[in-house]
């Protein structure tokens, strides 16, 4: 080997140590680059963390302004530095327009003055005075010795302060607290103040400048930019075989293909969209391919089930339109009766799934009270199992006769093949399980709203119209009722009550529908009030439980299915006659 070789080959090596002993000192965690690649990872994380969670941080009622900029603040009200930086923070809602949403995370440090502080601000939020209480425990530490919570009520103008007293204790309240404090651990939150945005996480009485910034930057969450229905790509009524088919639309599907399926009350239309072929099942009738009334529409794993209500059967067809079988549920000991126990899903398996509701006994109770639902899968041999259990729906008894608590809560179940999500309108968050019970996560609610007086003095009015309703409802079906049935309902007589002293809920429940669609995302409705003229639609991933986008639809369009950006509605012409129409969801203009 020539001299210069070697001296070749002992460069190169210096060369490479050199190279490696740079890298040990760079890429170390200790080194420049190396802290330059541990502080870059750890922004992305927690800014991936904050994004998958931004609508959950700021859909709460603690908010201080009613800017769409938001931003999100970690409180404990016992924090010497949340005290000194809550005057700058009011500043900013007011020059800054923007708004702040407070989540809680009381410390340990005082006790437990501080859960408690906690706890009177989430209760002030029901009388609509959460600001105050908010800027009241900042500005006076007169609570972390006295801890008089009725005086405090008081304080702010509240009446029943034993009633705010109370409401400190209950579950609702701690569940709230419960889900702050999980949140800021998801976050990873280490000390208060904390401020975040939809950029990540910005630390301390510095934080906030920087949080409001980024906020001024973002234009808002999700519910800023609605997609609405575009002009139809389909429409049942330009077909001439289809024109006059529907008095009324059961229910509406996407097939696999190009189809849709069509329910009315006695037959079922497969239509191909773009050839406008139809293939008609069912008629009116008592035999293997007939129906009395079909009341409800489901999809199942290889087609669509549909209860035919009067002769308590459920009927199954492919997506082809083919019979598949029936399965008849008159032998199942439902709590609330064979025909108050409507089928409200198809479990992976086949079976039948049946929301039973255990009714109060007339004249046994007065008032209000929860009647509690139960959701039992139904096999073809009449075997039960109980797969999911809720509160089930706000009621009030009276004079041997029943309805509902005026904007009462409910509980409402929507699935899909692996999921189940239930929505306890009372709770904050809508649970998912699977099939096999275990909860699997959690989306969150959209905001409750108050009723205003007219629309309190509405629904009032609607409901002492009720009696006439039924009346011209049975005149109409009279042929469908035995006659001693038709001639009691007939007379509204016999139904009026009064409703002046019907109770009402201070604020309406937050949403007033579920619906899981062709490509099983979850679609949460708003509550909708009879004086809106329109509904907003809130699209959920039900496996990474992130929100995917919202739909505005008129107040009368109603909802049918769902694929990918393309929507099933139900719309009715001048006549009241309804037709199925397929749209293309776009951005608002």
């Amino acid at each position: 080997m020539s001299s210069h070789s070697k001296q070749d080959r002992w460069s190169r090596i210096a060369n490479i140590a050199i190279i490696v002993t740079l890298a040990v000192l760079l890429l170390n965690p200790s080194g420049v680059v190396g802290r330059w690649i541990t502080s870059t990872y750890r922004g992305w994380d927690e800014g991936r963390r904050v994004s998958r969670n931004w609508t959950e941080l700021v859909d709460a009622p603690s908010r201080i302004g009613e800017s769409p900029s938001v931003i999100v603040e970690f409180v404990s009200y016992d924090c010497a530095v949340c005290r000194t930086v809550a005057s700058a923070v009011v500043e900013a809602v007011s020059r800054e327009d923007v708004s702040v949403v407070v989540r809680h995370v009381p410390s340990s440090r005082s006790g437990l003055a501080a859960t408690e502080a906690a706890q009177a601000a989430i209760c002030a939020e029901r009388y609509g005075l959460f600001p105050a209480a908010h800027e009241s425990l900042l500005a006076d530490e007169k609570w972390l010795s006295v801890r008089n919570w009725r005086r405090f009520a008081e304080s702010l103008g509240i009446d029943d302060s034993s009633s705010f007293s109370g409401c400190m204790g209950e579950e609702g309240t701690q569940r709230r607290l419960d889900r702050d404090r999980a949140l800021a651990d998801i976050l990873r939150i280490a000390g208060t103040p904390t401020f975040a945005s939809e950029e990540g996480l910005h630390l301390g009485a510095d934080g906030l400048g920087t949080a409001v910034a980024a906020a001024v930057r973002h234009s808002g969450p999700v519910a800023n930019h609605p997609l609405l229905p575009g002009p139809s790509m389909f429409d049942s009524s330009e077909l001439p075989q289809l024109t006059h088919a529907f008095s009324v639309i059961v229910g509406g599907f996407f097939l696999p293909d190009s189809g849709v399926v069509l329910v009315e009350r006695t037959k079922v239309y497969f239509v191909d969209m773009a050839s406008g072929e139809t293939r008609v099942f069912g008629r009116e009738g008592g035999g293997p391919h007939e129906f009395r009334r079909i009341a409800r529409a489901l999809r199942t794993p290889r087609g669509i089930a549909l209860q035919d209500n009067y002769r308590v059967r459920v009927v199954f067809l492919d997506n082809g339109g083919e019979f598949a079988g029936d399965m008849r549920y008159n032998t199942v000991p439902f709590k609330g009766g064979v025909m108050g126990a409507p089928p409200v899903a198809v479990h992976p398996d086949g079976r039948i799934v049946f929301g039973d509701r255990e009714s109060k006994h007339f004249g046994s109770y007065q008032g209000r009270t929860w009647d509690a639902i139960e959701y039992l899968a139904v096999d073809s041999a009449g075997q039960v199992e109980v797969v999911a259990q809720g509160k089930g729906s706000e009621y009030y008894y009276e004079a041997k006769r029943s309805g509902d608590v005026f904007f009462g809560h409910s509980t409402l179940m929507a699935a899909s093949s692996d999921r189940v999500a239930i929505a306890e309108t009372d709770r904050e968050a809508i649970r998912v399980f699977g099939w096999d019970g275990g909860e699997v996560g959690r989306i969150p609610m959209p905001p409750a709203v108050r009723p205003s007086r007219d629309q309190v003095r509405a629904v009032r009015e609607y409901h002492a119209d009720w009696p006439l309703r039924v009346a011209r409802l049975v005149n109409r079906a009279s042929a469908d009722l035995p006659a001693q049935l038709r001639e009691h309902y007939a007379d509204p007589r016999n139904l009026r009550l009064s409703y002046d002293n019907w109770p009402v809920n201070e604020l309406a429940p937050p949403i007033n529908q579920l619906f899981v669609d062709f490509d099983e995302r979850l679609w949460v409705r708003d509550y909708h009030f009879a004086d809106q003229d329109s509904v907003t639609w809130r699209i959920w991933d039900m496996e990474r439980f992130t929100p995917l986008f919202e739909v505005r639809l008129a107040a009368d369009e109603e909802l049918l299915d769902a694929r990918g950006k393309v929507v099933l509605l139900r719309r009715e012409d001048e006549l009241d006659v309804p037709r199925a129409v397929v749209s293309r969801l776009e951005p608002a203009a």
